[in-house]
């Protein structure tokens, strides 16, 4: 059931609030941030554990994360934390969360969603390998999927809970569901892409407390880069478009949930697996591929079929349920008579 629109004049200017805390919150948590992270993966490695995993992938990604990751990581926690003072100060009810479904329907859902987002992003993954825009690392660990799904499950979760369920109901409780849709998607796309250019370069030993108000006004200057707009910005759009249609067909989260955990685990999949080629690294092949699978307009396409296949697929067998409802309902009436 989706919430009643409620009209809400105020509602542009708490978004606007909304977003500029969201920045403020990270560029101030971004330094504690960062020096936390890299004194975990120094004392985690100088302690020489032989733990292996999840533990080590984490420490690994701690080491290898510039500021400028740690800077996006810090958005999303912030971003994440706020939704639901932000429902609360717009107007917090129940109904702003769609209806609980039974575990077996959500998650045959769930499962639909992921096998076919992770199955063509890894497809279109090897496909780029063939053609050398991508190669292959020297000794591939295939079977190492526990990182990847760990990280897939977790963000398909959280933040289909906090985009698609508490921000998105809120949208469709205060503007309908056109306009709803519209700064849902663009709040969750613009919170993915805010990132300084790949230029910009912060060594450790130089990251201060105001370094992060200092990125900040590095990260404008990538709208000034077409390619740029057209190779991520776009493509974030298509998939935060695609999970609150997800939503809005089915009335319920799972759909969304398996989409994203299924294009979270084969970008992270695919990543550990391959190394970026010469042209990669030099932007020779924007705006078509990029230096991840969520970058280019070959991801953007992927992500497009995908969506429209899965919502297809989805719209469908919703529809059969709900006829099958009414037959149901329908005895059970003439049966009372």
């Amino acid at each position: 059931m989706q919430p009643v629109k409620s009209s809400d004049p105020a509602v542009a200017w708490k978004l606007i609030a909304y977003f500029a805390l969201i920045m403020i919150g990270a560029a101030i948590l971004t330094p504690p941030l960062f020096w936390a992270g890299k004194s975990f993966a120094t004392s985690f490695s100088s302690a020489g554990s032989e733990a292996s995993g999840i533990l080590n992938w984490l420490t690994d990604a701690l080491t290898r994360a510039d500021f400028s990751r740690y800077f996006n990581r810090a958005v999303l926690i912030v971003a994440v934390a706020l939704i639901y003072p932000l429902i609360r100060w717009a107007g917090f009810d129940r109904s702003l969360f769609p209806s609980w479904a039974p575990l077996s329907n959500g998650a045959r859902q769930c499962l639909l969603g992921f096998l076919l987002a992770a199955g063509f992003l890894l497809l279109l993954g090897w496909v780029l390998v063939s053609t050398g825009a991508y190669k292959m690392k020297p000794h591939p660990n295939w079977v190492s999927i526990g990182a990847p799904l760990f990280a897939a499950v977790s963000v398909g979760f959280i933040e289909e809970f906090s985009f698609r369920g508490a921000l998105l109901g809120l949208f469709l409780k205060s503007l309908g569901r056109t306009k709803a849709l519209l700064w849902g998607t663009f709040i969750f796309a613009i919170v993915h892409f805010l990132k300084p250019p790949e230029t910009f370069l912060l060594p450790s030993e130089s990251v201060t407390w105001t370094s992060g108000f200092a990125l900040i006004g590095q990260i404008f200057v990538g709208f000034s880069n077409l390619n740029f707009i057209l190779a991520e910005f776009l493509t974030l759009f298509a998939v935060g478009w695609i999970l609150a249609q997800g939503r809005m067909i089915t009335g319920r989260l799972w759909l969304s949930v398996g989409l994203h955990a299924g294009w979270v685990f084969g970008l992270k999949y695919f990543s550990a697996l391959t190394l970026s080629s010469r042209a990669l690294k030099q932007g020779d092949l924007l705006p078509w591929i990029g230096l991840n699978l969520k970058v280019g307009l070959a991801p953007l396409v992927v992500v497009l079929f995908t969506g429209w296949l899965v919502l297809r697929l989805s719209q469908s067998k919703d529809q059969v349920n709900l006829a099958e409802d009414k037959i149901r309902l329908q005895e059970a009436k003439r049966s009372e008579t």
